[in-house]
């Protein structure tokens, strides 16, 4: 992927020459699955937070969140920016909104597993592999029996997926 580079401490942004328009178009993937001994998102609390911080970034129209879903293991959103001006802005917005007493709730430290750029024309298949990975998820914790109830967080707007 040749749009964004990522390194254990840093997320950068290759220019591109997108019209703001062109730009909001693009819808972005993000999955980040957090390590065995972080279970940071374990705690509803601080799964709260996340959430509260995606929920908050939409209503101040910096982006439009298509979906996500939140679980023990990790988090995986579909985001379209609009008054955000980049990617890494939107991730620094969120990890400033998770920090709590100068501590992050979000742990960038975790295994990011992709960020893609979705183009509109390819809105749909994005949007299939989105609800069968949740799907897949939901099915894995119900089976694991490990925590119950198991924190299982999932968010679609219909305004803007179908």
């Amino acid at each position: 992927m040749d749009a964004l580079f990522y390194g254990k401490n840093y997320l950068q942004e290759t220019p591109r020459g997108y019209s703001s328009s062109a730009r909001q178009n693009f819808v972005y993937e993000i999955s980040l699955r957090t390590k065995d001994r972080s279970p940071w998102l374990s705690d509803l609390l601080q799964a709260h937070r996340l959430v509260q911080a995606l929920t908050q970034g939409q209503l101040l129209e910096q982006y439009e969140l298509l979906d996500f879903l939140i679980w023990p293991e990790g988090f995986f959103l579909r985001v379209r920016l609009q008054n955000i001006p980049t990617l890494s802005d939107f991730l620094e917005f969120l990890k400033e909104k998770t920090t709590v007493g100068g501590t992050a709730t979000l742990s960038w430290e975790d295994e990011l597993q992709w960020i893609r750029p979705i183009p509109p024309e390819r809105l749909a298949e994005s949007t299939r592999l989105f609800l069968q990975n949740a799907e897949q998820i939901q099915s894995q914790l119900k089976s694991s029996g490990g925590q119950s109830p198991s924190l299982f967080f999932f968010y679609r707007n219909s305004r803007l997926v179908r």
